[in-house]
């Protein structure tokens, strides 16, 4: 039998003033006289300041007002290049180069604390080296146990995990600030994905197997777990945000795609100005203030920020 609740619905609260913004929450304002909700508006995509140097897979770490670009490949006659710009919000400043030239590798960090793990350098050969980035200068530090290219990773220079990657492994590395130690592996051999989270909590996002995949995997600080798949398969993508709440963009060939998470589901929303591949982001950005900077066609330092439109009140 039916009760109260089933056949009238929950009671909508009476207050005397507007909460703290919820998206999807109802309210009754009885000092307006007016029945309310909270959603969430579409969000966009807006240029910021382009790169001194345009270039394709650099590595990318940082936040949409504070973000570092390092790295990659500009294009004949230099290719491979060293070179390292940290961005303000509105600009672009050339920094102290990397001690070793290195282009399809990846890092995790803020602006005034980063790593730039493996990758190719110039030869070509795969290196083990890292480096750690203090805000100034560019120092090596402990390698990693594999050499390879294409992989992600996540988290802080104290405390980080490193994956997948090509030659084809799911191998993961884990950084507890001084050594770097073989833990559980992802489900599937992947490259090419974006990155991003903490050394407890992060996201495999994408990649390629082959083929290309929309597959997600979620870290736990133990094991990797498959999560909801994106909405279009990709690789040579790029995002940053959490488990909970990230966004992706981008990829090959030349999407202009990107796709928010809210722990477990996938939405499009609006498209990058410019499709890219190969590009690079401020990883620890939340969901609602991403940048995306450099990437394919054929060599770019156009940098685009994501504005998510907070929740807003409605009547």
């Amino acid at each position: 039998m039916a009760n109260y609740k089933g056949i009238k619905g929950f009671k909508v609260q009476s207050l005397a003033s507007d909460p703290t913004a919820n998206e999807g929450q109802i309210w009754y304002n009885n000092a307006s006289y007016a029945l309310k909700y909270d959603t969430v508006g579409a969000g966009a995509w807006s240029a910021g300041g382009s790169l001194n140097t345009a270039r394709v897979i650099p590595g990318g770490t940082g936040i949409q007002t504070a973000a570092l670009c390092f790295g990659g490949n500009e294009g004949p006659p230099v290719e491979i290049t060293d070179k390292s710009e940290s961005y303000n919000g509105s600009t672009w400043t050339e920094g102290n180069n990397l001690t070793t030239a290195r282009q399809s590798f990846t890092g995790f960090g803020t602006q005034t604390a980063s790593f730039a793990i493996s990758g190719l350098a110039p030869g070509p050969s795969f290196l083990t080296n890292v480096e750690s980035y203090d805000g100034t200068c560019w120092t090596e530090t402990t390698d990693v146990n594999t050499a390879k290219v294409m992989a992600g990773a996540a988290g802080t220079t104290a405390a980080g995990i490193w994956f997948g990657g090509e030659p084809a492994v799911a191998t993961t590395e884990q950084w507890n600030g001084t050594t770097w130690t073989e833990v559980n592996t992802l489900a599937s051999n992947r490259s090419e994905m974006a990155s991003f989270g903490t050394n407890t909590a992060a996201l495999s996002v994408g990649g390629n197997t082959p083929p290309t995949v929309g597959i997600v995997e979620e870290w736990d600080g133990t094991s990797w777990t498959e999560v909801g798949d994106l909405t279009t398969a990709r690789r040579k993508l790029a995002g940053s945000g959490s488990t909970t709440a990230a966004i992706v963009a981008g990829g090959a060939t030349a999407l202009a795609v990107a796709e928010l998470y809210d722990g477990s589901t996938w939405t499009e929303v609006a498209d990058l100005a410019t499709g890219r591949a190969n590009l690079a982001s401020g990883k620890t950005s939340p969901s609602t203030l991403s940048i995306v900077f450099a990437g394919t066609p054929p060599y770019t330092g156009a940098t685009e920020e994501w504005n998510g439109a907070p929740a807003t009140v409605k009547r």
